[in-house]
């Protein structure tokens, strides 16, 4: 895992800023929706606003996609990371959950393929992203999901303006509650390697 802070350049984090505020968004029950959940897990579901940018049959929302995705490209030549394949390009905005804590529903974003995340920060935020101590090993996280009964957090990540942080895609992450505002992220998944 790698955090890397002003990823980009100020005028490129204050433009997707202001383009994120102009753009059509959906509303979403959970953000986390399509997420397995073991039968004695005990998670908060986050209700939000998402909008898909691009998927593997192509790009769903033209202004993002040219607006973003350079950035993705960037985060990842700074840890030598070489991108072949953009697989998956997301993006979340949660408005704060006043007196409601808890952490969401443990996931990898994609369950049967090798691929790097790229999860930007938007805006300040609390809301950290954590990280378990499991890991996808088999690519088949409907079937081999591990129980999340018993776990442990074993980093956290702080959602800051122009921040990202790049993690092996087989690392089960959550994100927690915003309390004090809203929190906003895009999330890049990569396929490719290490130069």
């Amino acid at each position: 895992m790698k955090v890397i802070d002003d990823v980009i350049c100020k005028e490129y984090q204050d433009y997707i800023e202001k383009t994120l505020y102009e753009v059509p968004w959906y509303l979403k029950r959970s953000l986390d929706e399509n997420c397995y959940v073991g039968e004695k897990e005990i998670f908060t579901d986050v209700p939000g606003f998402a909008n898909l940018i691009y998927s593997q049959q192509g790009i769903h929302q033209n202004t993002l996609f040219n607006v973003v995705t350079p950035l993705a490209y960037i985060a990842a030549e700074k840890i030598d990371f070489k991108v072949d394949e953009l697989m998956f390009a997301r993006t979340f905005y949660q408005n704060p959950y006043t007196g409601k804590s808890g952490v969401t529903n443990p996931h990898v974003d994609i369950d049967d393929a090798e691929h790097l995340v790229c999860l930007y920060y938007v805006i300040d935020a609390d809301g950290d992203t954590v990280f378990f101590d499991k890991r996808n090993e088999t690519l088949d996280a409907h079937i081999s999901r591990p129980s999340f009964v018993n776990y442990n957090i074993i980093n956290s990540v702080t959602p800051k303006k122009g921040r990202c942080v790049l993690f092996d895609g087989k690392q089960y992450h959550a994100t927690t509650l915003p309390q004090n505002g809203p929190r906003c992220v895009i999330n890049f998944n990569l396929g490719g390697y290490y130069v």
